[in-house]
């Protein structure tokens, strides 16, 4: 899945209507409903507040709103785009400020896909895959060896702690973990010992 680096903002203007696409990196269902509210406090004085999110690690929750737009030209062509992006919590919404002409139906689909088109061109997007975040502890004599392997094949260290031991905190890809556990008991010769491993979505 693809998650919203930092929120962006896209325009498209069709007969004088004005479509303002607000793109926004969101994490639940709560968050959306607060944004929204901003957003409608923000531009009170705007037709159309329409909107669409995904949610969750594989973008299972979904929602959309056409605002008083005729049924299926706003939200559901915005979420669309979303799920067709493979994108994952993120919230885009529209504001349309109405320029006097009406678009009929096609225009209206047109004119929202195109806002949000114009906010995602501009956005920049990171790809998440399943993952393993692993802490594992082991004695000082191993530091050196344990620091080679860990540079030589690019693995992602999230932090270190030096106390008695040396615990270390590192993202794995899943379909890495098995290997590079075993190349590290190899290496401490089976000393060395895993305190704690969640499997979670990351971007490496």
């Amino acid at each position: 899945m693809r998650k919203l680096s930092a929120s962006n903002e896209g325009l498209y203007i069709e007969k004088k209507s004005k479509f303002i696409c607000h793109l926004y990196k969101v994490k639940d269902e709560t968050e959306i409903q607060e944004i929204l509210k901003a957003e409608k406090k923000k531009y009170f004085d705007a037709k159309h507040h329409c909107y669409a999110y995904v949610l969750g690690e594989t973008g299972a929750l979904v929602k959309c709103n056409d605002d008083g737009e005729p049924s299926q030209t706003a939200g559901k062509p915005m979420l669309d785009i979303l799920q067709k992006e493979g994108f994952t919590d993120i919230l885009c919404v529209v504001i349309r400020y109405f320029g006097g002409t009406l678009l009929g139906t096609g225009g209206l689909v047109r004119a929202y896909s195109e806002a949000l088109k114009d906010a995602i061109d501009k956005s920049e997007f990171v790809n998440e895959i399943p993952a393993v975040i692993v802490e594992y502890k082991y004695a000082y004599n191993f530091d050196a060896k344990i620091a080679s392997y860990l540079r030589d094949n690019g693995i992602k260290i999230l932090g270190t702690e030096y106390s008695d031991s040396i615990n270390l905190k590192i993202a794995l890809p899943e379909g890495d973990f098995e290997k590079t556990g075993a190349d590290l008991v190899n290496i401490t010769n089976g000393s060395i010992e895993e305190l704690s491993k969640e499997k979670c979505m990351y971007s490496f």
